[in-house]
């Protein structure tokens, strides 16, 4: 039995010897290489190819390497600066914008103030021939009639329309509404000035320089009343 045990060793001994001469010897010469005795080891450990080749790249993944996380933040600047130049295009678009609208604004204010100085020009000069041409009726009436056709405007329109007289019409009128009788009451009841009253307001007035006085004092206090309101 223990010849037996022996004999046994010692074929196995040879085998194992023979195997790795064997190996070495296809090494040597090219015919065997890593990548076939990883094919061997999987064959004997019953595994295939594909499925190392998969956990492999599935460990690969899960550790990028040093390159890959470089490259991800290089992109991820990349990203911030693009972001950053379509906000500040955004920007300078929105102030030019508002630029624009800004000088539109201005535009429109100075057409606005423009129709409207037209507009003053239009009716002042419509009211001043309007004036001229009830100036010239007045003219043309007797004093008399001219005492009754003033006593049915106001203080204001008197004035205006008996500026521009000369002086002896003037005159003869301011006499006529001192010997015109009182007017009967209108049908509102309204008491009304009397032609004495209405003529000695209208030589006060005339004496006083208006309309145009009152003009001018009107125009100096509006800048004060302008400033007041600032």
């Amino acid at each position: 039995m223990r010849y037996l045990l022996v004999i046994i060793g010692c074929v196995c001994t040879t085998i194992v010897v023979a195997e790795t001469t064997g190996l070495v010897m296809l090494w040597n010469k090219g015919m065997i290489s890593r990548h076939h005795l990883q094919e061997i080891r999987l064959v004997l450990t019953n595994r295939a190819l594909d499925d190392v080749r998969e956990e492999a790249a599935a460990q690969k993944q899960q550790f990028p390497s040093a390159h890959e996380v470089a490259q991800a933040r290089a992109v991820r600047v990349l990203n911030l600066d693009k972001r950053e130049g379509e906000l500040t295009t955004l920007k300078g678009m929105a102030e030019s914008k508002q630029k624009d609208l800004e000088l539109q604004q201005k535009q429109i204010q100075a057409e606005k103030q423009k129709f409207k100085d037209e507009l003053a020009r239009i009716d002042a000069e419509l009211t001043a021939a309007s004036t001229e041409q009830a100036r010239g009726v007045l003219l043309a009436l007797p004093p008399k009639d001219a005492v009754l056709q003033l006593m049915q405007l106001s203080l204001a329109q008197d004035v205006v329309l008996m500026k521009g007289m000369p002086e002896k019409i003037i005159a003869k009128i301011l006499k006529e509404f001192q010997t015109t009788a009182p007017l009967a009451p209108d049908a509102s009841g309204e008491k009304r000035d009397s032609p004495a009253e209405r003529g000695r307001q209208i030589f006060e007035a005339l004496s006083r320089g208006e309309p145009s006085r009152a003009l001018l004092d009107r125009q100096g206090k509006e800048p004060g009343e302008g400033e007041s309101n600032k």
